[in-house]
Formats: structure tokens, C-alpha cells, sequence
């Protein structure tokens, strides 16, 4: 047992033990409850004894006592907890048996691929049996590997309608789900089946004739038929792979997807590895397309003598058909061959343009490197711009010059004159050189840097404006208080005089 095996072992051992008395507490098993916001609790209830209470809408702590508010917010968060850690089991449980379908899905290409090229080395009558065993062990293999496929959507259905709130599983059954399980499953099923007759060859089942030189176009070998969709399985790869990932297992990432809309999904993945490492995947895509493809060529394609091609003769194949050069010295034999020919210039057109586009990257300057090299144009630029400007000057001096001695026929005035205007000439351009490399300098970065500072401005823009409104309103209440005592004051002077007159 290796020692991921030990970890997802007693990560096994603790989650299920974490989840036991969860699982016999709150019957998953029969009803799956949806997150607690409003808990109404009762003098006489017992608030772990009733969760029918639980409703949709938020927390009424005003109707509540501050003793049972607190048990309000005990219960939630251990709600939760036991949310999380039930779905952390389920997680654990799809990439524990995803391994197992991942080892299963590629024990049974290597022996598909052993199994055919004991057939290709002509030494099936020696093997028969040998040949025949294998057969078998790839047939026990994928009878399991069903069987996982089973299992594994039965989990995934199960985490999908614990996460929605849904109380029946069926409801998660969607058609498009139906059809991809039954899709997953006709691929994992297709494999060479082990036949009654050990001892018959089956690279002459399909054969027209015994006296042929060559095989037909539409030949195909029974086994090789049925070996080459196994190469299918590889998506089982992509999905440990997801399942393994630090994006689906941070449950923080996870979540922040799911309210931003985004799913995190194998197609996800790729692309974020892409992003991250392209020229690590793009070499390891072609090399498992390279070799896929080189060893379905040689099983597919024959040589006059009804040999297979061999394997060096595939590889130049896959080259030739990959780059879409085609040098015409080798060719396929059968349609099959010619099938597989087609999908490697499909595959490889594809990868030709993910190269590009990666060469294409890895050629652009950076940041810093953009700075420096737009300061060295812009300092050459700079130097030229003032070198022209003089020119300017000295020969617009020397065309007034000579015009005032009275030489505007002369040689030198239409020399000084041609030179006057091919400076201005060039100091305009130059200008207009400097005006493109800034535009050039600025890119994504400097416009939020931009607009960031917009937008601070902006804001203590308004505050100020929002602080001089109160000042002024400020100043309004002050001038009526001011105003409200002048006329008390008025009133008082008036009454003072009326009893004085009196």
C-alpha cells in the first residue's frame, strides 16, 4: 500500500467515524434538510429534537431571548460544520474510488496492447492460451470498472442532492445525466472478448482470402476492432486528475465558484493549466499522442507480406501525417488506418495552432521589459527630435539670411529652403513616433492603475463635496439662529421702548 493510499485511508477512517453518528442523527439516508437560517424555539422544545422548525427566511432574534439566541447560533454552526464534513466524505469517496477506476481503465490498455502484439510477433499458436488468459483479465477488469462507474455516479448524484437541499435523488436524474452515464458505460464496456477457440488465429477471421497477397482495404483484425476504442478510457486520467486538484478540493475555491456561476469542472482545469504551465501539458499531449497514434497505425496498417508496420515505420508515419507534410513513402493500408490518419492531422492541426499560440506568448516583452525598451526608443527619439529642431532653427536663420542679401534665386537659398522643410518634416514625424510609443507603453495594467486612481480621486472628490455641503449647512443653521436672535432681540428693544414712552 503506497502512502496516498495510507492517507486516503485515515482520511477514510476519520471522516466516517465524523460522519457515523451524523448520518444516524439527521437521516440522510431519507431526507436531506437545507441550511438553517430561522430556528423558532419554543419554551418546551428541545431545539436538537425538532428540526421540522427550520424555515428559509433569516434570523428573528428580536422575538427571541438572549439565552436562546446563543443556542440559535450554536446550532447553526454545528449545522454547518456537519454540512461540510458530510461533504468532505463524499468528496473523499469519489476520488478514492476515481483511483480505482483510473488503475483499472489503464491495466486494461496495457494489456489490450500486450495481448495484440503477442498476435503481431506471430507467436499466437505458442501463446494461445497465454493470449487468452490476458483476454480474460481484461473482461474481469472491466466488469469491475462497470461496476465503479455504477458507484461512483451514485455518490455524485447523492453529493449533487445533498448540496442542492434536494430530498430525492431522482430529481438529480436528469436526461443529458442519463445519456452521459450510459455513453461512459458503452466506452468502458467495449474490449477484446476472450473467444472459445484458443487455438484459432484471428488475424484470418476477416480475411477474404488465404491466397491473397495483401488484406483488403475494409480489413480489420477482430481484436485490434475492439482494443482501439479502449484508448477512450484515458478520460478516466482526466478525471482522477480533477478530483486530485487543489481547485475542487478547497472547498473555499469550490464555493466562490459556485456563486460566481463558474463550475469547476475537468474543462476548467485544462484551461487553468494551460494558463499556468502550457508548455508542460503541450508536450504532454503530444507525447500521449504521439505514442497512441504511432501504435494504432501499426496495429491498423499491413505490409504487403501481411506483416504489421512496425513501430519505428508508424512513428515516421505519425510524423509525416502529423506535420501534413506527406512524403508519400509510407501510406495506410486500410480504412482504419485511414481513419486514424485523418484524426492525427485533426490533432495535429489543433496542437500546431495551441503552439503557435504559446511560442507567440512566451515571445512577448513583459512589463519591465516593455519599460525599459520604450525609455531607450523614447531617449533615441528624444535625442533626434532636438538634433532636427536645431537643424530648424539654422536653416530657417540661413533662408532669412540669404533673402535679406537679396540670393532667393541662388543655389544655396533652395539648398538652405529643401533642408528647412525635410527638418520640419522629420521633426514631425518624430513627434508623431513618440505619441505611438506611448500609446504603445500604456496596456491593461496602466488603465486600471488608471481608473483605480479615477475612482480614488473621484470618491474625495464627493467626500469633499459632501463635507462642504455640511459646512454650508452648518452655516444655514448658524445664520438662522443668528437671524432667530436678532428678531428676539428686535422684540425686546421694541418692549422696552413701549415702556419707556409709557
Amino acid at each position: 500500500m503506497t502512502s496516498d493510499e495510507n492517507s486516503y485511508s485515515l482520511t477514510n477512517n476519520n471522516l466516517t467515524t465524523c460522519t457515523s453518528s451524523i448520518i444516524n442523527d439527521t437521516n440522510l439516508d431519507t431526507q436531506i434538510l437545507s441550511l438553517p437560517t430561522i430556528i423558532h424555539i419554543t419554551p418546551n422544545s428541545n431545539p436538537l429534537t425538532s428540526p421540522t422548525q427550520l424555515t428559509d427566511n433569516q434570523y428573528e432574534h428580536a422575538h427571541i431571548p438572549k439565552r436562546q439566541q446563543v443556542t440559535v447560533k450554536k446550532i447553526s454552526q454545528n449545522y454547518l460544520r456537519r454540512r461540510l464534513c458530510v461533504r468532505e466524505y463524499y468528496y473523499v469517496r469519489l476520488a478514492l474510488v476515481s483511483n480505482m477506476m483510473c488503475f483499472l481503465g489503464t491495466l486494461g490498455i496495457l494489456l489490450m496492447i500486450i495481448e495484440n502484439e503477442l498476435n503481431f510477433t506471430h507467436i499466437y499458436d505458442k501463446d494461445s492460451k497465454v493470449s487468452w488468459f490476458i483476454k480474460l483479465i481484461i473482461t474481469f477488469t472491466t466488469a469491475i470498472l462497470l461496476v465503479l462507474i455504477l458507484y461512483y455516479h451514485h455518490l455524485d448524484i447523492t453529493l449533487y442532492s445533498y448540496r442542492n437541499s434536494l430530498e430525492k435523488w431522482s430529481i438529480a436524474m436528469t436526461s443529458k445525466k442519463i445519456l452521459l452515464i450510459i455513453i461512459e458505460i458503452l466506452i468502458c464496456a467495449i474490449h477484446p472478448i476472450p473467444r472459445f477457440y484458443p487455438k484459432l488465429n484471428p488475424e484470418t477471421i476477416n480475411s477474404n482470402s488465404s491466397e491473397s497477397n495483401s488484406y483488403s482495404l475494409s480489413y480489420t483484425a477482430i481484436d485490434v476492432g475492439l482494443g482501439l476504442p479502449m484508448f477512450l478510457r484515458l478520460y478516466l486520467v482526466g478525471r482522477c486528475i480533477m478530483l486530485h486538484s487543489h481547485l475542487v478540493r478547497d472547498i473555499t475555491l469550490r464555493s466562490f465558484g459556485y456563486l460566481n456561476h463558474v463550475p469547476v469542472d475537468l474543462y476548467f482545469l485544462i484551461k487553468t493549466y494551460l494558463e499556468q504551465w502550457p508548455t508542460r501539458c503541450l508536450f504532454t499531449f503530444c507525447i500521449t499522442g504521439f505514442l497512441i497514434g504511432s501504435w494504432s497505425l501499426r496495429a491498423c496498417d499491413y505490409k504487403i507480406t501481411r506483416e504489421h508496420m512496425s513501430f519505428s515505420d508508424a512513428m515516421w508515419l505519425f510524423i509525416i501525417t502529423f506535420t501534413t507534410v506527406g512524403y508519400g513513402d509510407l501510406y495506410p493500408t486500410t480504412y482504419c488506418g485511414r481513419s486514424i490518419a485523418a484524426l492525427i492531422g485533426l490533432f495535429g492541426l489543433i496542437l500546431s495552432a495551441l503552439l503557435i499560440a504559446i511560442i507567440a506568448q512566451k515571445l512577448l516583452l513583459t512589463r519591465d521589459e516593455k519599460y525599459v525598451h520604450t525609455f531607450v526608443l523614447n531617449t533615441k527619439l528624444i535625442r533626434n527630435r532636438r538634433n532636427y529642431a536645431a537643424n530648424v532653427i539654422k536653416f530657417a536663420i540661413k533662408v532669412w539670411y540669404l533673402k535679406r542679401q537679396n540670393k532667393h534665386k541662388s543655389f544655396q537659398y533652395f539648398q538652405a529652403h529643401r533642408k528647412l522643410f525635410g527638418s520640419i518634416h522629420h521633426f514631425q514625424k518624430i513627434r508623431q513616433e513618440q505619441r505611438n510609443l506611448d500609446d504603445q507603453c500604456v496596456g491593461f495594467i496602466e488603465l486600471m492603475a488608471l481608473q483605480q486612481n479615477t475612482n480614488i480621486q473621484a470618491k474625495e472628490a464627493i467626500e469633499q463635496m459632501m463635507a462642504f455641503k455640511n459646512e454650508v449647512k452648518e452655516i444655514k443653521e448658524e445664520l438662522f439662529s443668528m437671524n432667530r436672535n436678532i428678531c428676539n432681540l428686535q422684540k425686546t428693544l421694541h418692549v422696552l421702548l413701549e415702556k419707556g414712552t409709557i
